[in-house]
């Protein structure tokens, strides 16, 4: 394991990532039969998530350790398996993301309720 990985603050936020991931996957695999507010709540569950991905990312990039950064070269190369175009960044897919998950948030909020 390289010295990156082997950090404990390193570890303890994958374990987050990993837990949040976890959670997620439950809720959005009944997100239909889910009421208003759980579903809210999973768009909470999923802003974090992605929040915590992104400056897990940003360490890696800031890193010197050479298994930091392979997998960053890894998570650039992926762009194009996505269909993205080579000059999209993970920044930039960050960013998109963040913005369609704002914009899914604001509409949960402009549904009228069945009350």
């Amino acid at each position: 394991m390289s010295d990156f990985f082997k950090s404990e603050f390193v570890r303890e936020g994958l374990e987050e990532i990993q837990g949040l991931q976890v959670e997620l996957q439950k809720g959005f695999m009944r997100f239909s039969f889910l009421t208003e507010e759980q579903q809210k709540e999973q768009l909470v569950l999923l802003e974090e998530l992605l929040e915590k991905q992104q400056l897990m990312y940003l360490r890696m990039k800031l890193s010197d350790d050479p298994k930091a950064q392979e997998i960053v070269e890894d998570m650039k190369q992926s762009l194009c398996l996505l269909g993205l175009p080579p000059s999209a960044s993970v920044e930039q897919v960050f960013s998109d993301m963040r913005q369609t998950l704002q914009k899914l948030k604001e509409e949960q909020l402009d549904t009228p309720d069945d009350t």
